[in-house]
């Protein structure tokens, strides 16, 4: 076992610990019929939220880690492609400007470790297949600068599911 995937599982696990707890919260509240209960939604939204951010984190970046297993890309700027080695089933791919259709970019904006690595690129071929690229194999800056004229789309947010 990596430290990123101890990370997941603490993510996970943090996550569910904020689940229960509000669960817990929401149960308290309900029995109280009495005094003003402001504090105690602000406390709730909070709390749910919370348990949101550290799941949704944890489950994208599985997400991610499972879409990249036993890839290699290495990048040409010379002939201005991208080579993806496939450790699972032996295959190599050159990936060059005459066979992309679009690329789309979406950035993380967050810049610290919790979510700065949620961002990727998406490679529209011209036979209409996909490849995505985490952040964590290839900048999409690098993505950007090698494939320019192809980019149809850059979205930038807080974390991003592959679609």
């Amino acid at each position: 076992m990596n430290f990123k995937s101890l990370g997941n599982i603490l993510d996970l696990g943090i996550g569910i610990l904020f689940l229960g707890f509000s669960l817990f919260l929401t149960v308290k509240i309900v029995q109280i019929t009495s005094g003003k209960l402001t504090l105690a939604y602000i406390s709730l939204i909070i709390f749910y939220w919370l348990s949101y951010l550290f799941l949704s984190t944890a489950l994208i970046r599985i997400q991610y880690r499972n879409s990249e297993k036993g890839i290699d890309i290495l990048i040409d700027d010379v002939e201005k492609n991208l080579t993806l080695k496939n450790s699972k089933n032996g295959k190599t791919d050159i990936i060059n400007n005459g066979l992309i259709k679009t690329v789309e970019l979406y950035y993380s904006w967050n810049t610290n470790p919790f979510s700065s690595d949620l961002g990727y690129s998406k490679i529209t071929l011209k036979n209409n297949s996909n490849i995505f690229i985490t952040q964590n194999k290839v900048n999409q800056s690098e993505i950007k600068s090698l494939f320019r004229k192809k980019v149809t789309k850059e979205k930038s947010r807080f974390m991003n599911r592959m679609k």
